[in-house]
C-alpha cells in the first residue's frame, strides 16, 4: 500500500465506526472524500441514487463491480441496519476490478449494526459464482436492490443482467452505471440500456447528455 493511501485509512474507518445514522449527502461527500474508497461516480448522480435507496432501505443487496468500494459504502450505510450485503468483483477487471488486499477491512468496516456482508470475489458470469450468490439468498430469499457495474461490453451486461435480475423482488430496482454514451467504445452499457429500459419503468440519472460517461438508470421490476 503506498503511504498516501495508508494515511487515509484509519481515520476512514475510525469515521465509519463512530456514526452510523448517515443522511444521503453526507454517505456520498464522505465517499467522495477519501481517495481510497473513491466513487468513480458524477457526485450529483450518485446523490439522486442515493436518495432512492435511503428510501427503499433495502434488505438484500447485490453489487456486481465493486472497485474501490466508494459506492458500495453508500449503499450499505443507507441499507436495513439487519440487511445483507453482497459484492461481487473480478481480480483484475478489464473494466476496472480487482480491489487490493488493504480494501478487505476496509469494506468490512461498511457494515454495520446486525448487517452482514459478503465479499465474493470471481467471475459474475460464472455458475459458480451464480450458485455462491443464490446460496446466499437461500431458499426464496429474494434482492431489493441489483447494482450492475462489472462487465461494460455489451455481452457482458447483458449477461450480469440475464443471470441475477430474476432474483430481485417484485417491486425491487435493478440500477445500471455507465449508461450514458461513452467515449470509449468498449463501454456498450448504454447499447443494453436503451434495448431493455423499454420493458420496464424505467428512470435515468444523467447529469449531463453529453458527458461521455457515468448515468445510472433504473429498472423498477
Amino acid at each position: 500500500m503506498k503511504l498516501k493511501n495508508a494515511l487515509h485509512v484509519l481515520p476512514l474507518i475510525h469515521g465509519l465506526r463512530k456514526k452510523s445514522n448517515w443522511r444521503p449527502r453526507e454517505i456520498c461527500d464522505f465517499s467522495f472524500s477519501n481517495p481510497v474508497i473513491l466513487p468513480f461516480q458524477v457526485p450529483s448522480e450518485l446523490l439522486q441514487f442515493a436518495e432512492i435507496v435511503r428510501d427503499i432501505k433495502p434488505k438484500i443487496l447485490l453489487e456486481i463491480g465493486t472497485h474501490h468500494g466508494g459506492t458500495l459504502c453508500v449503499m450499505a450505510r443507507l441499507a436495513d441496519p439487519n440487511g445483507t450485503i453482497i459484492s461481487v468483483d473480478l481480480p483484475r477487471g478489464e473494466f476496472g476490478g480487482g480491489y487490493k488486499w488493504f480494501h478487505i477491512p476496509i469494506f468490512k468496516s461498511f457494515a454495520f449494526d446486525k448487517q452482514k456482508l459478503h465479499l465474493l470475489r470471481g467471475d459474475s458470469h460464472s455458475i459458480e459464482m451464480g450458485t455462491q450468490v443464490r446460496g446466499i439468498l437461500g431458499s426464496g430469499g429474494e434482492l431489493d436492490l441489483l447494482f450492475i457495474d462489472g462487465d461494460h461490453s455489451y455481452e457482458g451486461v447483458k449477461k450480469d443482467f440475464n443471470s441475477y435480475a430474476s432474483l430481485v423482488r417484485h417491486g425491487g430496482i435493478v440500477a445500471f452505471h455507465d449508461i450514458a454514451e461513452h467515449t470509449i467504445q468498449t463501454c456498450q452499457v448504454a447499447r443494453f440500456w436503451n434495448e431493455i429500459k423499454t420493458k420496464y419503468r424505467h428512470e435515468e440519472i444523467i447529469e449531463n447528455p453529453s458527458q461521455g460517461w457515468g448515468g445510472i438508470g433504473l429498472l423498477y421490476m
